[in-house]
């Protein structure tokens, strides 16, 4: 389990057996009338969030017994608001995202579950002008996604890993596509921290780009579901059942060998990267690395070494307090109980 959040066995597995209780659903009710959640997207729809996307148009949620509604947000900020405030049962924010928000400001969360093991983040450079880690990068611009954000605090983390500061570089904003190596061609930047997207969409171009994951420099948990403390322990039967759908969808997409079936279904939402569908199962197919990257057997499981690493890495830079305890930022007993059915 993971260490540090005190919701039991038994919260957690309100509503799947304890019999004549307030809360039991028998499955058939509950594929009949759904247990109806709320989940916020930190974003517009991308092949990154084909996790629950997919889970969605699939029907896994159903078979759960689960009616998802399934809203865009714009930005990790509003999502999480939308939790702490009541308004969504859950939402997926950046490892580092999450770690700042509960060690360093407080914020009543808990993570429920690592979709992205492995960083979504990539450096991406001109081969001409190789930014082969962050010791090249002294002296240079750096793309980031938003100030204050993941990529942004990401950057800082490198920087002082290898021996700079985080005012050694100048920092711009870039776009997560692959038009930002437009900026590095034109010479308004040196390199950029983007998503796989544009990884691949680059490498299919031909581009003369050179690109590395930021776990080689910096590794933090990728991608994790958040849910208020409150809202975790009152409505444990639906977050473990949420779960319980996504890796069901998730092993369905990987036995979809070419993901032509799982395309299919995501053309339900718009995803602009679907346009393409080579590029897009390209793409897929790299983020669904990321999902298993500590072993099939422990997808969706939060890898306590990993998180005590990251809050070690953020203690250094100042972004949360020396000393915070990671296990009280994650709990595993949802994941461990969704593994089981």
């Amino acid at each position: 389990m993971g260490g540090g959040y005190g919701i039991g066995r038994r919260a957690a597995l309100a509503g799947l057996g304890a019999a004549g209780g307030a809360m039991l659903i028998r499955a058939q009710d509950a594929r009949a009338q759904g247990v109806a959640m709320t989940y916020v997207a930190p974003f517009s729809f991308i092949m990154a969030f084909a996790d629950v996307l997919h889970a969605e148009a699939g029907g896994f949620f159903e078979r759960e017994g689960l009616k998802v509604t399934i809203e865009q947000a714009r930005g990790s900020a509003m999502a999480v608001q939308q939790v702490i405030g009541g308004n969504a049962l859950l939402s997926r924010t950046g490892g580092v995202d999450h770690i700042k928000a509960v060690a360093g400001q407080n914020a009543p969360l808990v993570s429920v579950g690592t979709i992205a093991q492995a960083s979504p983040f990539f450096v991406i450079s001109h081969a001409d002008k190789p930014i082969r880690g962050p010791g090249d990068m002294k002296g240079k611009t750096i793309g980031i996604l938003s100030q204050g954000g993941a990529t942004d605090n990401l950057l800082d983390i490198m920087l002082v890993q290898a021996g700079l500061k985080p005012e050694d570089v100048k920092k711009e904003l870039a776009g997560n596509s692959p038009a930002g190596f437009a900026l590095i061609e034109r010479g308004r930047i040196d390199a950029y921290i983007t998503s796989v997207g544009p990884v691949v969409a680059l490498r299919e171009q031909g581009a003369k780009a050179i690109f590395w994951n930021t776990d080689d420099h910096a590794p933090v948990p990728g991608q994790c579901y958040i849910a208020s403390r409150d809202q975790a322990a009152k409505n444990g039967d639906a977050v473990v059942r949420f779960l319980r759908a996504v890796r069901k969808s998730a092993e369905d997409m990987f036995a979809d060998a070419d993901l032509s079936r799982t395309l299919d279904r995501l053309a339900k939402f718009e995803i602009a990267e679907a346009r393409d569908r080579r590029v897009a199962a390209l793409t897929l197919r790299e983020d669904m690395k990321g999902w298993v990257s500590r072993g099939r057997e422990n997808m969706l499981r939060h890898g306590p070494a990993e998180w005590a690493k990251a809050v070690e890495l953020m203690a250094g830079v100042g972004i949360v307090p020396k000393g915070s305890d990671a296990t009280k930022l994650y709990t595993n007993e949802f994941a461990d109980l969704a593994l089981k059915g």
